[in-house]
Parts: structure tokens; C-alpha cells; sequence
């Protein structure tokens, strides 16, 4: 399936897709994405997305490819190209997943987030317990962790003492969930952040130097703020880069 979405500016935005019968996305599916993509390019007026594409169409095999291998087993949903202008989505993967986030998995990671808001004092405490009752200091951060119940989300290198612990763990709460729009709107971020410039922005990387050990990179911290910003208005790490992003596209 090929077609063309114009904003009002009258700019355009290409759409590529595998038939469905040949194993992409379903035509729902596909009108899902390329309206939800449109709809961020009507709030943001500056964001250029020239081509939206999925690894079968780029590849010429809707199944494999050399630069993807298998698309079942590969571990991209999708791929920015900051040159081109495009995002290419790996429809054997995403056709599996609903269009919209799981309302529990949103309600999950606010719960959380409510629930640990308060961890930096009551680790601090636990941890002034243990050094008094001997426990080596080595251990204490894995001891916390256990009588909180605490499993640490992947990339979350922060202590639990860190005043962006909990922030962190909700954002990767969502960033696990599986759906269109959380996957398109993660590399809307991505976009949005590269080509405002607000990657190099002084408070954002201020911002982001204070919970580094949280996330992969600078990129994929500022790729997973705005999309947890966009799924709730509940985590406080989010919603401070999001308004550090408008600052700089305004």
C-alpha cells in the first residue's frame, strides 16, 4: 500500500507499507499510523517526516532482509533515519501489537510512580539501619532493593536513593509496552528532538546529566521523556523535559 498525507502547510509525507496479505500490518493498522503521525506533524508544524516505510518495503522481502535479518527475531520495532527523514517500522513485529497502549499499562507504571515517590528518604533510612546493624555497604543497594521489592527495569542503572529513581523505572515501565502509537510517538521523540536541535540544548543535557545512569543515551532519553509525557501527565522526569522541549521549538 502507497499513499500521500499532506499537512495544512500543504508539506507531504510519503507512506510505504506491505500489502497486508503479504504479510504486513493490517489496513487498519497502516490508516492508524499514518494518521497519528499526521496528527503530530499538524501540532508541530517544524516537524519534517518525509517518508514513513516498513523493513519489507525497504528491503523488497516482506519477510527478510540483509540489513534487518529475520524481522521476526530482529529486536527493532522501528528505526529513525536522522539524513533521510524517515522511520521505517518492522510491520512482522508491530502487526502483532494493538494500535493503542494498554490503559493497565499506563495505570501500572502510574502506580508505581506514586507509590515509590517518596524511595531516595525511605532508602536513605533503610540504608543508615543496615550500616548501623553492619551489613556490609556493598550489599545494601541489592538488600533495599529486596525488601522493597524492587526489579530493576533495563538501562536503570540509578540507586535507589537517586531522586530520579522512580521516574526512570515508570518511563521504562512504558517504553516495554507494547503497542502503534507508543512505538511511533518514541520516535516522534526522536525526530522531534534531533531536528529542533534540542539535543544540544544546555538544559536538556543539564537535565538529562542528572539521571544519565537511567537511560541508554542521551537520544533515548530524550526519545522515552517525550513519549511517557505523551501517554500521562503523572512523571515528574517527563513532563520536565517536555517543557524543555516546547521552550525550544517556541
Amino acid at each position: 500500500m502507497q499513499f500521500r498525507r499532506r499537512t495544512p502547510a500543504a508539506s507531504y509525507t510519503d507512506f510505504y507499507f506491505t500489502e497486508s496479505n503479504a504479510g504486513g500490518m493490517s489496513d487498519e493498522q497502516q490508516y492508524y499510523l499514518a494518521d497519528l503521525i499526521m496528527s503530530y506533524r499538524k501540532i508541530y508544524p517544524s516537524l519534517a517526516v518525509n517518508a514513513v516505510w516498513d523493513f519489507g518495503m525497504e528491503e523488497g522481502d516482506p519477510l527478510r532482509g540483509e540489513k534487518y535479518g529475520d524481522f521476526e527475531t530482529c529486536r527493532d520495532n522501528a528505526v529513525y533515519n536522522a539524513q533521510m527523514l524517515t522511520i521505517f517500522f518492522n510491520h512482522v513485529r508491530v502487526r502483532k501489537m494493538p494500535c493503542e497502549v494498554s490503559e493497565e499499562d499506563v495505570k501500572r507504571a502510574e502506580a508505581y510512580y506514586e507509590s515509590f515517590r517518596d524511595l531516595p528518604e525511605r532508602a536513605m533510612h533503610m540504608e543508615s539501619q543496615m550500616l548501623a546493624s553492619g551489613i556490609p555497604w556493598p550489599q545494601i543497594e541489592m538488600r533495599i532493593r529486596e525488601n522493597l521489592g524492587i526489579t530493576l527495569c533495563a538501562e536503570n542503572l540509578l540507586p535507589v536513593t537517586d531522586r530520579y529513581f522512580a521516574d526512570v523505572q515508570a518511563i521504562r515501565m512504558l517504553e516495554n509496552s507494547e503497542s502503534i502509537r507508543r512505538i511511533a510517538v518514541h520516535e516522534i521523540g526522536h525526530m522531534l528532538s534531533e531536528e529542533s536541535g534540542a539535543v544540544n540544548d544546555k538544559k536538556i543535557r543539564k537535565l538529562f546529566g542528572k539521571c544519565r545512569d537511567g537511560f541508554e543515551n542521551l537520544y533515548e532519553f530524550c526519545a522515552e521523556c517525550f513519549m511517557a509525557s505523551e501517554l500521562t501527565d503523572r512523571i515528574g522526569l517527563a513532563n520536565e523535559y517536555r517543557d524543555l522541549l516546547h521552550r525550544v521549538i517556541q
